[in-house]
């Protein structure tokens, strides 16, 4: 299992479309997301995402 956490400062409006973006970019690379995490504290909002890599 591995973990990749992606980063934004101020609302967070574009985040999501930055996990996606992620998720695309390695999509051969991953067997399965596992959870996909968002937190909000102040202005940072963190996305982590928790997935199996192919063999």
């Amino acid at each position: 299992m591995k973990h990749i956490t992606i980063m934004e400062y101020g609302d967070g409006s574009t985040l999501e479309d930055k996990v996606n973006e992620w998720i695309a970019s390695n999509e051969s690379s991953i067997l399965e997301i596992i959870d996909i995490e968002y937190i909000q504290n102040g202005s940072i909002c963190l996305a982590t995402i928790t997935y199996e890599e192919r063999d």
